[in-house]
């Protein structure tokens, strides 16, 4: 866009009350609590591993 077109736009939206809209302030979380337990399952700590045997198949280690 050109300098002199800009001057413009900000002119026309300054006179019909255009304003952009200031962001919004976010709201903070309280903080979660986690237990040991909740943290390994979301990790994946307690899940089946699996590795590639003889030939390509898939065994559970």
């Amino acid at each position: 866009m050109s300098q002199q077109f800009r001057n413009q736009l900000k002119a026309y939206k300054k006179k019909n009350g255009m304003n952009t809209p200031h962001p919004k302030s976010k709201k903070e979380r309280p903080a979660e609590q986690f237990s040991q337990q909740d943290l390994e399952d979301l990790m994946g700590m307690h899940r089946p591993t699996y590795q590639r045997g003889r030939g390509g198949a898939i065994k559970q280690k």
